[in-house]
């Protein structure tokens, strides 16, 4: 072996060395894990509720995939490895909240009835995932009339999440819990328009005991008016 090879082989074990003694956080912030497919959706999630904080925080038009990088302390191609615009990074990590935010109201419903829906602990679990912020409420708007692509797919999230809970309340009806002549559909869009204005009072600064009182008030008469 050459002498310069012996040099390279030192240099080498020397880097290896050093990177090893290192703290975690200070070169893994600096990847995303690739290969490993579960460690690959993992990075997902990471990059879909980092992006999801500062689209809430900032609004849509003033979060760019540079703020996105820079603020995990990854480069913006590690971005664009998993998600090909921030369009399809916007529309893919509000569907994954959507999924977690289905999740909260399952576990409400196993563990009690379609009336836990009522209770203040619901109504703050569920102010806990709410994307809630002056910006994006604008931008929403702004982003739905410019982009109409864009707008049919938030349509078409929000269909989702209204047969979703169409689903659920078949459910109760099928176990007896509620009327057999309730419109699943029409009771869906009622409490999800409940939660939707309710939600815009907050965003203009409604006080949040009002806003949990009228939430646990109405949907506590909504509940009774079609319980079995």
């Amino acid at each position: 072996m050459s002498i310069k090879t012996y040099l390279w082989v030192g240099i080498t074990y020397l880097w290896v060395g050093y990177i090893n003694t290192l703290p975690p956080q200070i070169y893994e912030d600096h990847e995303l894990p690739k290969v490993v497919p579960e460690y690959k959706e993992q990075a997902r999630e990471k990059i879909m509720e980092h992006a999801l904080k500062m689209f809430s925080e900032r609004g849509y038009y003033r979060t760019r995939m540079t703020d996105i990088a820079r603020d995990m302390g990854v480069s913006k191609g590690a971005i664009y490895e998993y998600f090909q615009s921030k369009e399809q990074l916007f529309i893919e990590a509000i569907k994954h909240h959507g999924e977690k935010r289905a999740r909260v109201l399952r576990g409400f419903l196993d563990s009690g009835s379609f009336k836990s829906l009522s209770t203040a602990e619901f109504f703050d679990e569920m102010l806990e995932l709410r994307l809630g912020s002056l910006p994006l409420s604008v931008d929403l708007l702004r982003v739905t009339e410019l982009n109409k692509e864009l707008g049919k797919q938030f349509i078409g999230i929000a269909k989702e999440w209204e047969q979703g809970l169409v689903g659920l309340i078949d459910e109760m009806k099928g176990r007896g819990e509620k009327r057999a002549d309730v419109d699943s559909s029409m009771l869906s869009m009622g409490v999800l328009a409940l939660r939707d204005g309710l939600y815009g009072q907050l965003t203009m600064g409604a006080d949040k005991n009002e806003v949990r009182k009228a939430w646990v008030d109405v949907m506590g008469f909504l509940i009774k008016s079609v319980q079995a």
